[in-house]
């Protein structure tokens, strides 16, 4: 019984759930405001943010990429809509136009960097890196200001961000049905099985007559479309959109990919791995806040905790290989 308890604490996700009940403990004896329904309920609306960036970016990282631009892709959306809405009267019609607009925008990008990629194999952080300062440009220039505010709220676009349907927010069951939506594409489809394939050897996938370059895209463009609608939600809860949109948001979703366990060479994840590592973000970055604890010390903390993710998961893998 020991062996297998300990065995349990040892693995991966026994290290995480030891880590998140060691936050709750201290939580429970030092601020048990924490618990309170409208303390878990603003955790849960960041967690709606970039749990949906954090699994578009499972694809990515699943072939072995990274896509650096998600928060400049979320902040070019989300003015693009709001600013298409906002002119067209706040009708419903032009609010799934805008949607569509945004979308079709995140899917070319998706393609572009996917192409970088798989094609011409340039550095993923490079381009993705290039594409972030030029999508921020963009976005700025697009709306000629430093704001576009959502000024009428009874319309669908507020509907996004801010409709609560049996007490549950919107944002909270977006990310939900997109986190289904992934679970099942990755686990029960032949596209998913070829996506591991692809990230885990592209040589080996190749031999077996995997066309490694179209899932290589495909991923970068339902990371693309992930970011889009993520800034969507988050102008519609903001009541505001602007370049600045969601801006800091990538090193917040990797470190809610690599803690959830994602092997950043790619292959291996889980979509229930990267949302207990959103969920440990939520609640880290909450707990700093609560604590009292400067901003400045916060990015500290989540550096110290992106590196010590890693250093889990390649424990994790070289030692799985010496008992293999």
């Amino acid at each position: 019984m020991k062996t297998k308890f300990f065995g349990l604490i040892g693995s991966a996700w026994g290290q995480r759930i030891t880590f998140f009940a060691a936050i709750m403990i201290v939580m429970a004896i030092f601020q048990p405001v924490f618990f309170s329904w409208s303390n878990l309920l603003s955790i849960l609306f960041a967690i709606a943010i970039y749990g949906i960036m954090a699994c578009g970016m499972l694809f990515v990282v699943l072939v072995g990429g990274i896509d650096f631009s998600i928060g400049s892709m979320a902040a070019l959306s989300a003015c693009i809509a709001l600013t298409f809405t906002s002119h067209n009267a706040y009708s419903d019609g032009s609010v799934i136009i805008a949607i569509l607009i945004s979308l079709s925008v995140a899917i070319v990008v998706g393609v572009i960097h996917g192409l970088f990629d798989a094609v011409l194999k340039l550095p993923a952080f490079v381009v993705t890196l290039a594409t972030q300062y030029m999508l921020y440009s963009l976005a700025d220039m697009h709306i000629g200001s430093k704001y576009v505010h959502l000024t009428d709220t009874n319309n669908l676009y507020y509907a996004i961000g801010n409709l609560k349907v049996f007490s549950i927010p919107m944002p909270v069951i977006i990310f939900i049905v997109f986190a289904a939506i992934t679970a099942f594409v990755l686990t029960k489809t032949t596209f998913g099985r070829r996506l591991y394939a692809a990230g885990g050897n592209r040589r080996a996938a190749s031999l077996v007559g995997i066309n490694t370059k179209l899932y290589t895209v495909c991923a970068y463009i339902i990371c693309a479309v992930a970011a889009a609608i993520s800034g969507i939600v988050l102008s519609s809860m903001n009541l505001t959109a602007s370049y600045v949109t969601a801006r800091g948001y990538e090193g917040t979703v990797m470190m809610a990919v690599v803690v959830g366990g994602v092997n950043i060479m790619g292959g291996q994840g889980s979509v229930s791995g990267v949302i207990f590592g959103a969920l440990l973000v939520g609640v880290l970055n909450n707990v700093i806040i609560l604590l009292g604890i400067s901003t400045d010390y916060s990015e500290l903390v989540q550096g110290v905790v992106i590196v010590a993710a890693v250093a889990l998961n390649v424990y994790g893998a070289t030692k799985k290989r010496r008992i293999i």
